[in-house]
């Protein structure tokens, strides 16, 4: 178990306040994750051990930006809903 200062150490990095109740609460959650950490660092990665950055082999494909044909005003708003004019109306997303 972590001690009380050790606990308001802890506190006083993450900026929290700590109630006389909750010692040991936090002093217990605190030890469970030291615990599991001190799991992770006892496992042998020397050696053969593969390290493993991310868990799929996706490789980034980049195309470069290009200007192509441009369409027409009257092609995209042929497919518009809601026109008024030359502008596409869509749904007030601010309210005032």
């Amino acid at each position: 178990m972590l001690s009380k200062e050790e606990i308001d150490h802890v506190a006083e990095l993450a900026r929290l306040h700590v109630d006389d109740s909750e010692y040991e609460l936090y002093g217990k959650q605190l030890y469970d994750i030291l615990s599991e950490i001190e799991k992770i660092e006892s496992v042998d990665v020397e050696g053969e051990t593969k390290i493993m950055i991310s868990p799929c082999t996706n490789i980034n494909e980049y195309s470069n930006d290009s200007i192509g044909p441009m369409l027409s005003k009257e092609d995209i708003l042929k497919n518009v809903k809601h026109s008024n004019g030359d502008y596409i109306v869509v749904p007030t997303v601010i309210n005032e």
